[in-house]
């Protein structure tokens, strides 16, 4: 008899871990993010291996921006654990159309696919360069295209890459104001591998 009572009271406790468990999920689970069924019109992708941040940006037809940034991936500590935080926002349907025009007559189409920063003089011989690795791809009515930049330099910590080439640091400027500005942070989970 003393079995099955174990049995029983250990069943029960499983059942409350469970259900605990269940309902501890849905009070913290993330929040659904609506994700629109057809590609993004712009996309951008920041990289910066040795710091181990990446963040993404995808903004769709209709407006819908959604913004992801992972931190502390490459070095993380209790204090800084590596972390992704997603943000959601929405342009006007003429803001959108701003933004594309001035994309599409930046000359952004004219560009090669790809640059490298091929480094800045530093006293004693050698070069420095960045980290920093840009990827923006555009697929809005005639402009499909995809430019990738990477080791340039900022003087301003991440808010201008003044030696890339012109146009794109002005769309660089133009994508960190709408994630900035534009976006609100609506989940923030610590990455778990």
């Amino acid at each position: 008899m003393k079995g099955k009572t174990r049995l029983y009271i250990g069943l029960l406790v499983l059942g409350v871990a469970l259900i605990g468990g269940g309902v501890w999920f849905l009070v913290n689970a993330p929040p659904a993010i609506d994700i629109p069924e057809e590609p993004p019109v712009i996309y951008e992708q920041l990289d910066y291996v040795m710091r181990g941040e990446f963040s993404y940006l995808y903004i769709y037809g209709d407006g819908s921006i959604i913004y992801v940034e992972e931190k502390n991936l490459r070095m993380p500590t209790r204090e800084y654990p590596p972390t992704r935080i997603w943000g959601t926002g929405k342009l006007q349907e003429e803001e959108l159309n701003r933004l594309l025009e001035f994309v599409k007559n930046s000359g952004f189409k004219k560009l090669d696919d790809s640059y490298q920063f091929p480094g800045k003089p530093v006293e004693g011989g050698g070069f420095t360069m960045s980290d920093m690795s840009c990827t923006i791809y555009v697929d809005c009515g005639d402009l499909r295209k995809r430019v990738s930049a990477s080791g340039y330099l900022t003087p301003d910590h991440g808010m201008t890459y003044p030696d890339m080439p012109y146009p794109l640091n002005k769309i660089y400027g133009k994508f960190k104001n709408i994630t900035e500005n534009t976006t609100e942070e609506i989940h923030r989970e610590t990455i778990k591998d």
